[in-house]
């Protein structure tokens, strides 16, 4: 069984982690390195990109994580520094432009497919489908709680529109575990495919069932907060490790953040130099750029071929984590 310490790092991965710690003036860079991911994961999820693996078939993107420090490690200062400003660009361009195209172009499809068995007109189903699109509401890039009716509004929409991804972000996970519980139920359902059974609720003519398209809507979860929250003897805690056992241990990255700030180590104009380093401020630029022509329409179902040797260490990460559990 190699080592997994000596394989290094993806370098886009590492250029947020960079730009991240020196914002936070906080060198736990493995934290970071999973709390990147889940914000990667997010962009290629809303681009439904595609893993191809020989040995498991196609695969959704999709990414579940909690993230763990005391107060004042950074969390939420870090998180705003990819949304407000990495991220900024490709959400922005997302919901404004790809999204309409994306979605257009499917409710047409879907629309010449259900004309075609029905033996209906076309424009007819598609006018159908748009209502029914519409009526789901705004799309919510990312919610921080919710019900389970909405999250399977939500997924009728995003089956619509083939694009986008069911982003949950909980912050204070201790405090906001248990009244989450419902949903997060739903959520072990979405993980990997995206799929949860539809709710069987009663047709009217004022109230008529949406078809149930049975498409993979990818989901993404990050959850945050302080330990002394969640980990609280308590029923909180009980929770949580029902949790783990009933399948999200084997779903989520976790993150456990000590405090490790190199701003206790030098002088405050060292610390202001730091923070306006030009160099940060340009490749926080080149990140920001490249995110957002992440969200044209021709990156749309990129696929992502898995080599055999990255197959074969992926299981040689699977056989260690067995082992270790």
């Amino acid at each position: 069984m190699r080592d997994f310490n000596t394989l290094t790092d993806h370098p886009v991965l590492e250029r947020m982690v960079n730009i991240i710690s020196k914002k936070t003036q906080n060198d736990n860079r493995n934290f970071f390195r999973v709390e990147c991911a889940y914000f990667l994961a997010k962009m290629a999820a809303a681009m439904r990109a595609e893993i191809i693996t020989k040995d498991r078939g196609k695969i959704p993107v999709n990414l579940y994580a909690l993230a763990l420090a005391t107060s004042g490690f950074g969390k939420g200062h870090s998180v705003g520094i990819i949304e407000d400003t990495l991220m900024h660009g490709f959400k922005k361009r997302f919901i404004e432009t790809t999204m309409q195209g994306l979605a257009e172009k499917n409710l047409i499809r879907l629309a010449n497919k259900r004309a075609a068995y029905k033996g209906t007109d076309p424009s007819t189903e598609e006018t159908s489908l748009q209502r029914e699109y519409d009526q789901a509401g705004p799309y919510p890039f990312t919610f921080d709680s919710g019900t389970v009716p909405a999250v399977k509004q939500l997924r009728q929409k995003l089956m619509l529109s083939g694009c986008g991804g069911i982003n949950l972000q909980i912050d204070e996970v201790g405090s906001n575990l248990l009244q989450s519980a419902e949903i997060m139920n739903t959520f072990l359902e979405l993980y990997d495919k995206g799929k949860t059974k539809a709710k069987l609720t009663k047709n009217t003519v004022d109230n008529s069932r949406g078809i149930d398209l049975d498409a993979p809507t990818p989901a993404n979860m990050l959850l945050f907060g302080t330990p002394s929250k969640l980990l609280d003897g308590g029923a909180t805690e009980d929770t949580f490790f029902e949790f783990l056992q009933t399948g999200y241990a084997r779903r989520m990255l976790f993150a456990w953040g000590e405090q490790e700030r190199s701003m206790k180590k030098r002088s405050a104009a060292d610390v202001y130099a730091a923070l306006t380093d030009p160099a940060m401020e340009s490749d926080v630029a080149v990140l920001s750029r490249g995110f957002a022509q992440l969200a044209s329409e021709m990156n749309h179902e990129y696929q992502i071929e898995v080599p055999d040797n990255v197959g074969i260490l992926l299981l040689e990460y699977r056989f260690l984590c067995e082992e270790q559990a």
